[in-house]
């Protein structure tokens, strides 16, 4: 999968937030189209020296723009280039309201935080006679909003089931009973694609492994002691018993901690023949798993789980049992109450996040997706196109064509397929939480199990954008789609940011084809190899860019701009209309605008596979047609323009001259 949304690094310093950027008395006529929101003029009133007088523009020890102080941000937003200084021209002003900060001020992060925003406003005006997943948001959130239903009297029905088990095969039977009522104790199921996990780390409780091989005397252990004492006193235990169990669930879980972590895959038999004790058949058949269906499993673990199965008393097991569901089930009764904490408490769930994937799919991929996928199939025809005017083999390019067009477009809307009219709300939270994860592991179990209506998809209110290889498919969020829809409603902006990563996403598709002729190898690689070149010669001050580190990715991106830009103008053309260029290339500029320190900066590009945003949002001035957009003069080297190498330049010294 390629991740397109990096996380921000760690950062040493600050800046205090720019209120207020004064004005240029004159702007020199001579200058191209600014590259800056204009709506940003209007605040504009005093000279640039004012700028000075501003307390708020105290300089960091590290602040972006090539470690430069806000002031100087400010003048070098101004007197940039696209020429010569695309990022400060497309982005300069952008940076001076977004300042350095510990997380990496990045365009996808502001459409993060506007997603989350608009996230909440619609969930509180989720109704509850909407039916289907909104149906299940509405009696959701108000049963969360309400303190009564989060009483631990709402976890007695959990207790009395506990007290009622009498045999190690009722224990046996609760614990894989209980990964499909959302009531996990020590067993539990996850998933990785198709691919279905039986955990048993369920059952250690302190986010700290290493305490248990700590001595009993130890303060991490006795605190640790303490909270488990007191939450079994909180779930419903007396005190003095809740204090002498505790130091029994203590023993238990570091018998499991034991145990070495090593996945394998086992089916049913596989299983049995691996430990016979275990009740394996109890956990294919609870699960409703065909025996031939295999499960990743931690066979020791389970090994260590047979042996406090036959050693430790069933009182032991009640207090064990009680104590793993009572911590499961406190993060539901003790969550904040704002609406932002409802939120963000159902989003970090399974069951929540499936919720409101299906729920925000409903409402917003309806009037979003047709116009992506009609720019998917123009870009990727645009590939086809070059690629029937490449030199490749005339087998390569039947199998490169063959997988383009097997290539697919779909959007993540994980949930969709649940019967979400089943779901009947409860006043209690905890039962409503519970339940939400319930339906998750059902969902779970359908895509491992393979069913035909089942599918892998991520949740669409997250912004995502990825490919797998493997199935050729492109798999884009609703949310992202909304995102990149708030920057810009013109064509050009709408090909210079979603038609430039879907463009990039299909570059990736043909960059990892599969078996091709050792003559197409030799041609892409000097192909490559040129593209490392242009790349190479990328630098912010006096950081240089890493093109070995990053030449997938930026060769990725360049195909990316240059087939948005030919199918863009090809839809102009249709239409009768022009299309700007400048404008263009400002938007694949800005969709990369980041204000990184020179710390972080040179992190990422000593780390990342992608360019990091600086670096990345001047790929555009390699392009073909950015010279000519701007007036710049023309670079020694050809600007990049074909997708794959062309008949007449294949004996050439550059493949891509232009």
């Amino acid at each position: 999968m390629t991740a397109l949304l990096l996380a921000g690094q760690a950062a040493a310093t600050t800046a205090t937030r720019v209120q207020n950027v004064p004005r240029a008395a004159l702007q020199p006529p001579a200058m191209p189209p600014r590259g800056f929101h204009p709506g940003l003029f209007a605040s504009f009133t005093e000279p640039l020296a004012g700028l000075a007088n501003e307390e708020a523009l105290a300089v960091a020890e590290e602040s972006g723009g090539g470690g430069s102080s806000l002031l100087w941000q400010g003048i070098a937003a101004w007197f940039a280039t696209p020429c010569s200084q695309l990022d400060n021209y497309a982005n300069g002003f952008w940076k001076l309201e977004h300042p350095p900060a510990r997380e990496i001020p990045t365009r996808f992060a502001d459409m993060r935080h506007r997603c989350s925003a608009s996230l909440l406003t619609m969930a509180q005006q989720a109704s509850a006679t909407a039916g289907n997943a909104e149906a299940a948001l509405a009696a959701t959130w108000a049963a969360a909003a309400d303190p009564a239903g989060r009483q631990w009297s709402h976890f007695q029905p959990q207790r009395d089931a506990i007290a009622a088990l009498a045999s190690r095969a009722d224990i046996e039977q609760h614990l894989c009973q209980g990964i499909l009522r959302g009531q996990e104790s020590v067993l539990g199921l996850e998933r990785v694609f198709r691919n279905g996990i039986l955990a048993t780390d369920f059952a250690l409780g302190s986010p700290d492994v290493a305490i248990y091989g700590l001595p009993i005397s130890h303060p991490d252990v006795l605190a640790y002691r303490h909270r488990i004492a007191d939450l079994l006193h909180a779930s419903g235990m007396a005190s003095a018993a809740a204090a002498a169990a505790a130091d029994n669930v203590m023993e238990m879980e570091r018998t499991l901690a034991q145990a070495p972590v090593q996945l394998d895959s086992y089916s049913l038999v596989q299983a049995e023949a691996a430990l016979p004790e275990f009740a394996w058949q109890t956990v294919w058949q609870s699960l409703g798993l065909d025996p031939m269906t295999a499960l990743y499993i931690t066979m020791e673990s389970c090994r260590k789980l047979d042996l406090l199965l036959e050693q430790r008393p069933l009182a032991d097991w009640q207090a064990f049992l009680q104590y793993h569901q009572a911590r499961r089930a406190q993060r539901y009764l003790q969550g904040g109450f704002q609406p932002q904490e409802r939120l963000e408490q159902l989003d970090a769930s399974r069951g929540g996040r499936l919720l409101l994937s299906a729920w925000y799919g409903q409402r917003m991929a309806p009037a979003l997706t047709a116009p992506a996928l009609a720019m998917f199939d123009a870009i990727r025809q645009v590939f086809i196109d070059d690629l029937a005017l490449s030199a490749l083999p005339d087998a390569d390019r039947a199998s490169l064509q063959a997988g383009l067009e097997a290539v697919q477009l779909v959007f993540d809307d994980a949930g969709h397929q649940v019967r979400w009219d089943g779901f009947i709300g409860s006043p209690s939270h905890l039962a409503n939480m519970q339940a939400l994860d319930a339906l998750a592991t059902r969902n779970d179990l359908a895509i491992i199990e393979g069913l035909a209506d089942s599918s892998i998809a991520g949740p669409a209110h997250h912004l995502s954008l990825g490919t797998n290889v493997n199935d050729l498919r492109v798999r884009l969020s609703p949310a992202l789609l909304h995102g990149l829809e708030q920057l810009g409603a013109s064509r050009e902006e709408r090909w210079g940011t979603l038609g430039l990563m879907l463009g990039h996403e299909i570059a990736h598709v043909m960059g990892d084809a599969g078996e091709l002729s050792a003559e197409t190898k030799a041609l892409m690689a000097r192909e490559d190899t040129v593209i490392g070149q242009r790349i190479g010669d990328l630098w912010v001050d006096d950081i240089h860019l890493n093109a070995t580190r990053v030449e997938q990715e930026a060769a990725c991106d360049l195909r990316g701009i240059s087939a948005a830009r030919r199918a863009g103008q090809a839809e102009a053309d249709a239409a009768g209309e022009p299309f700007d260029l400048p404008r263009f290339f400002l938007a694949t500029a800005g969709l990369h605008a980041a204000n990184p320190t020179r710390r972080q900066l040179r992190r990422q590009v000593a780390e990342d596979a992608h360019p990091p945003g600086p670096f990345r949002a001047g790929l555009a001035r390699l392009v073909q047609g950015f010279d000519s957009a701007f007036g710049c003069t023309p670079r020694p080297t050809q600007p990049f323009d074909h997708l794959f190498p062309r008949r007449a330049a294949a004996a050439a010294a550059d493949p891509n001259g232009g």
